[in-house]
């Protein structure tokens, strides 16, 4: 078995047996509960089996079922030292991590390399973990004998290793039965069973910013950990995103909403934080920003994508989705629209303008043809590129319509009779069309009315 144990800075900790007042003890506590549950939601994206123990808070995941998936315990590893990085522990907030075979030996072993200033060493691996490294450590590891300290200490007792020399009998009068059983959980001769912790339906995380912020790049930089929480929250959950509440927090109300939009479901960090740093380029903030908030409460479930060996068009439909986000971002979602076609035999109704929707990229909205449907006798009516706003009446010579001179009719007419149930005015459309050629060679579609007057109605490329 493979567990790995993170454990938050000591700053946000306090020791058992440390004395305070009971206020500042339960908002030290508090804090530490808080952040360790927004690095055990983040740890979900490894194993479903992420769990919260002990008066550190410390965030417990077992892995070993999710190795062949990370590529090996290496790389799962570096993915987690990476990752919480990422969050922002880094430097001297960094989180210390350890492995082991057992939750406990990974739990005292982060323990006890915190107490000596370390992060996390080369030597992650639990395949070479021994007990020797355990009898090494000191008692403050073990909760069980927080408040035995004093005594153990009196009779020279420091290390675990010194420990388990005592007698076993004499250790149960005087310490209680739960103290061997700890020990014996960490070196694996008893199984412990752990409440795992369960994702939240929505996610919302806010952060406070360590200075009142008024530009960008600080807004940038404290709300970069948000998202990559986010990613992490959205690929545990084999989902993705279209859309991200950000509020901006003031002194004053009111405070700041934007609402980030994808022109496709995503979870990736990278593509959300240009899409945040184009809208925030072009806001213009009332008041400085000390806190910020993320917000998600719809998502969409995300297929895993395979790679083409020949070179798909996904890549190329990604790159579309990321123009079309950074054209929203710095024209606005509505200044960004696309062509929808309607099922409607008029030509002037048949498309229309609409909005970028997300995940409505590609493809127009027909219905499709059902084996039951008619199938079209020969082939279909052709349709110009360039439909004119409202039709452009055409003069007459020797019954034939003239557009910069006589036109010839190469073929028609297509009938159009329809909108009889529409109640608007002028909603009714009896129309034949021809396809004609001017004398400049170009092919032009026009229309005649029942009272024999001429239209041009659009141009052919």
């Amino acid at each position: 078995m493979l567990w790995i144990a993170y454990i938050i800075p000591r700053r946000y900790l306090t020791p058992f047996h440390q004395p305070l007042p009971p206020t500042v003890r339960q908002h030290t506590a508090e804090t530490a509960r808080q952040a360790a549950e927004r690095i055990a939601q983040w740890a979900l994206q490894f194993t479903p089996c992420v769990t919260i123990t002990g008066w550190a808070h410390a965030v417990l995941m077992e892995a070993q079922a999710s190795l062949r998936l990370w590529g090996g315990q290496e790389r799962l590893v570096y993915q987690v030292i990476h990752g919480s990085q990422g969050l922002g522990w880094h430097g001297p907030d960094a989180l210390t991590i350890a492995c082991g075979p057992t939750a406990r030996a990974a739990l005292w072993q982060a323990l006890g390399w915190q107490e000596q200033g370390w992060h996390y060493t080369a030597d992650l691996q639990a395949s070479s973990f021994d007990a020797t490294r355990l009898d090494a450590l000191p008692l403050t590891v073990i909760e069980e004998l927080h408040c035995h300290l004093d005594i153990l200490a009196r009779m020279g007792v420091h290390t675990i290793g010194q420990f388990k020399k005592l007698p076993r009998p004499g250790i149960t009068r005087r310490f209680g039965m739960s103290v061997l059983d700890a020990l014996d959980a960490a070196e694996g001769r008893r199984n412990e069973s752990h409440a795992w912790i369960q994702q939240p339906a929505e996610f919302h995380i806010q952060r406070e910013l360590p200075a009142r912020a008024d530009h960008v790049d600080m807004i940038v930089q404290a709300v970069l950990p948000c998202l990559h929480a986010l990613s992490a929250w959205l690929l545990a959950r084999q989902s993705a995103v279209t859309a991200i509440d950000l509020q901006l927090l003031h002194d004053g109300p009111p405070h700041s909403l934007l609402e980030l939009r994808c022109a496709g479901p995503t979870r990736d960090t990278q593509r959300l934080l240009r899409i945040l740093t184009e809208r925030l380029t072009r806001f213009r903030l009332p008041r400085p920003v000390y806190d910020v908030a993320l917000h998600v409460a719809d998502v969409i479930a995300l297929p895993h994508q395979t790679k083409d060996f020949l070179g798909g068009s996904h890549e190329a439909e990604q790159a579309l989705q990321e123009l079309i986000e950074r054209l929203q971002a710095r024209l606005g979602t509505d200044n960004v629209c696309r062509l929808c076609i309607e099922d409607e035999h008029r030509p002037e109704k048949a498309v229309y303008y609409s909005a970028m929707e997300p995940a409505a990229l590609p493809g127009p909205r027909h219905r499709p043809r059902s084996e039951a449907d008619p199938q079209p006798i020969g082939q279909t009516p052709h349709r110009p590129a360039w439909l004119l706003n409202q039709p452009l009446p055409l003069g007459i010579q020797h019954h034939r319509p003239v557009y910069h001179g006589p036109l010839q009719l190469l073929c028609g007419p297509e009938r159009i009779e329809a909108g009889w149930w529409d109640e608007t005015p002028d909603s009714v459309v009896q129309r034949d069309y021809f396809i004609a050629r001017s004398p400049q060679q170009s092919l032009l579609w026009i229309f005649r009315t029942p009272a024999h007057d001429w239209y041009l109605h659009g141009f052919f490329a």
